[in-house]
């Protein structure tokens, strides 16, 4: 499998110039957290290979921690895109 990108809405600017907020629709509501807006590319940011599967969703692992203090998230499967794709 391909590495992956999650679906995620720029929502304000991190404390860094280089820096953004994101908010990340998760199973159980939205998950906000601060990346390099180098990693962010058309709405997406990277995020390896899924971790766990179930029903319609995905386990990720996010580039940095949550506002909240997550690291691992489930997210649904129609917020992931596969890198591969984007680049074709």
């Amino acid at each position: 499998m391909a590495m992956m990108r999650l679906i995620v809405e720029q929502t304000g600017k991190g404390l860094h110039p280089s820096e953004v907020l994101v908010a990340v629709r998760t199973t159980d509501g939205t998950q906000r957290l601060v990346v390099s807006s180098r990693s962010l590319l058309n709405n997406s940011i990277p995020v390896g290979f899924p971790l766990g599967e179930r029903h319609d969703a995905i386990l990720i692992e996010l580039p940095r921690e949550t506002q909240s203090g997550a690291w691992r998230v489930w997210v649904p499967k129609d917020q992931l895109i596969d890198e591969e794709r984007m680049r074709a």
